[in-house]
Order: structure tokens, then C-alpha cells, then sequence
């Protein structure tokens, strides 16, 4: 099996210990659940990924396609909070297309949030 099939698969399985545990046991709607089981696996992703780039010695890192699966995926938050605790994947030069699908994602699930949750309360049409 490939890295980056095997590193999916791997942070599908987190989510989703993560969805059961917020979603049935902590009972937060399940959206808001969602995006923080996302944003957790993503951020605990971006620090194995930063931990392996430093040690040299493994040639085994977590793909970027995964990385951005899961930033499109509502792992944002943890996306952008990974980037700068850690460093990692912060040159724009480099890295650009990581940092547009972290801005589209933002955006996407920044409405997302708004539809879900407050469009009621501030109706903005």
C-alpha cells in the first residue's frame, strides 16, 4: 500500500474514533464535531509530518495530498494552528498550493459555519 494511501486511511480512522466520541458521547452537533475531529487529526498529521522531516534518517513522510485532504476535508483550524506552531510548510514560495487550498478551505468552511449555525441569527439577505 502506498504512503499516501496509507496515511488517509489512517487519518479516516482517527476521525472517525474522534466523530463517535464527540458526536455520541459529548453529543456536539455533529458539523461542530466533525470540524474539531478534523482539526485535531490534521494538526497531530502536520506535527509526525514536521517530527519526520527532522529526523533525517526516515524517508517516510505524510504526503501533501493527504495534508490537503484533510485541510478540505474542515481540518483548517488545525491546519493553519500546525502551521504555525510548528513551522511547517510555511514558505509560500514553495508551498503555494498548500497555502491556496488552506484559503479556500477556510473560506469554504467559514460559510459552511455561517449556514449551519448562525444564519438565523444574522440573516444576511
Amino acid at each position: 500500500m502506498r504512503a499516501a494511501s496509507f496515511s488517509t486511511l489512517v487519518a479516516l480512522a482517527i476521525i472517525v474514533a474522534l466523530q463517535i466520541l464527540l458526536f455520541v458521547d459529548l453529543q456536539l452537533p455533529f458539523y461542530a464535531a466533525w470540524l474539531v475531529g478534523v482539526s485535531l487529526t490534521t494538526l497531530v498529521f502536520y506535527w509526525v509530518d514536521k517530527r519526520l522531516a527532522r529526523i533525517r534518517r526516515f524517508t517516510i513522510r505524510i504526503p501533501e495530498r493527504t495534508l490537503n485532504l484533510l485541510a478540505l476535508a474542515g481540518g483548517f483550524a488545525g491546519a493553519w494552528l500546525g502551521r504555525g506552531l510548528f513551522h511547517h510548510k510555511t514558505n509560500i514560495r514553495k508551498h503555494w498550493e498548500m497555502f491556496a487550498i488552506l484559503v479556500l478551505s477556510t473560506l469554504i468552511h467559514t460559510a459552511l459555519i455561517y449556514w449551519v449555525f448562525f444564519r438565523d441569527l444574522w440573516p444576511l439577505w
